[in-house]
C-alpha cells in the first residue's frame, strides 16, 4: 500500500508523466511478447519447410500442394501455394514475378504493431523531458518562495530525474525489441526468398536441362540423317 501511495504522488507531482511512462512501456511489452511469439512459430516453420521442400522433387505437384496446405495458416503458407500456382507458366521470369507478388503481400504481418515500438523510442525520452522540466520549474518555484527548505528543493529535483529515468527505460527497452525483431523479420524474408528461389531454380533448370539434353539428341539425329541420306543415295545409283 505504501507503494501504491508513493506511485500516486509520483503521478500526482509529475502532471501525469509518470503514469503515461508506465503505459507506454506496457505497450512495448505487451507488442514485445505478440512478436516473441509470432516469430517464434515462424522462423522454425521455415527451416522445416526448407528441409522439406529439399526432400521433394519439385515437378511433382501433389508433394508442393500437400506442403502448402501444411502451412497454409503460417506466414509461408501464400507463398507456397502462389508456387503451385505458377508451376505451370512458361519462364523462370514470369514464376519469379508471379512469387514476388505473394512475398510482398505477406510483408506486412512480419512488421505488425511494431510501430508502437518504434514510436514509444522516440516519445519515451522526449516525454521523460517533459517531467525533467517540470520537476526543475517545481524546484524553481521553491526557491522563489520564501524559506525555502532544502526538502522541497530537491523533492522536484528527484522528480525530475525519475521522469528522465523512466524515458530512457521506455526507449533502452524499445530499442532492444526494435532491433530483435528486425533481425527475425530479414531472417523471415530470406527464408522466403530461399523457398522461392529453390522451387524456380528445380523446376526450372531441370526442365531446361532436359530440353537441351533432347535438343542435342536431335540434333545428332539430324546430322547422322544428312550423312546418311546421301551415302544411301550413291548407293541406290550404283
Amino acid at each position: 500500500m505504501n507503494a501504491f501511495q508513493q506511485f500516486i504522488d509520483l503521478s500526482m507531482q509529475s502532471m501525469g508523466i509518470i503514469p503515461l511512462l508506465a503505459l507506454i512501456l506496457l505497450i512495448v511489452l505487451a507488442v514485445a511478447i505478440e512478436r516473441i511469439a509470432f516469430f517464434g512459430r515462424t522462423v522454425p516453420s521455415g527451416a522445416r519447410i526448407d528441409r522439406e521442400l529439399s526432400a521433394i522433387d519439385h515437378r511433382q505437384e501433389q508433394a508442393l500442394r500437400e506442403i502448402a496446405v501444411r502451412y497454409r495458416a503460417t506466414v509461408f503458407g501464400g507463398t507456397l501455394q502462389a508456387v503451385v500456382d505458377a508451376r505451370h507458366l512458361d519462364t523462370p521470369d514470369a514464376m519469379d514475378r508471379y512469387v514476388d507478388e505473394a512475398i510482398v503481400r505477406t510483408m506486412p504481418q512480419l512488421d505488425k504493431h511494431l510501430w508502437l515500438v518504434n514510436a514509444a523510442v522516440t516519445l519515451g525520452p522526449l516525454i521523460g523531458l517533459l517531467g525533467t522540466i517540470i520537476g526543475i520549474t517545481e524546484s524553481f518555484n521553491v526557491l522563489g518562495a520564501a524559506g525555502p527548505s532544502a526538502g522541497a528543493v530537491t523533492g522536484g529535483i528527484g522528480h525530475a530525474l525519475i521522469a528522465t529515468g523512466c524515458g530512457l527505460i521506455v526507449a533502452v527497452v524499445g530499442v532492444a525489441a526494435n532491433s530483435y525483431f528486425d533481425k527475425r523479420a530479414r531472417l523471415t524474408i530470406l527464408q522466403l526468398d530461399l523457398l522461392k528461389l529453390m522451387c524456380i531454380n528445380r523446376l526450372h533448370l531441370t526442365d531446361y536441362s532436359v530440353g537441351k539434353v533432347r535438343s542435342v539428341h536431335g540434333s545428332h539425329a539430324a546430322v547422322q540423317s544428312a550423312f546418311v541420306r546421301p551415302v544411301g543415295a550413291e548407293l541406290a545409283g550404283a
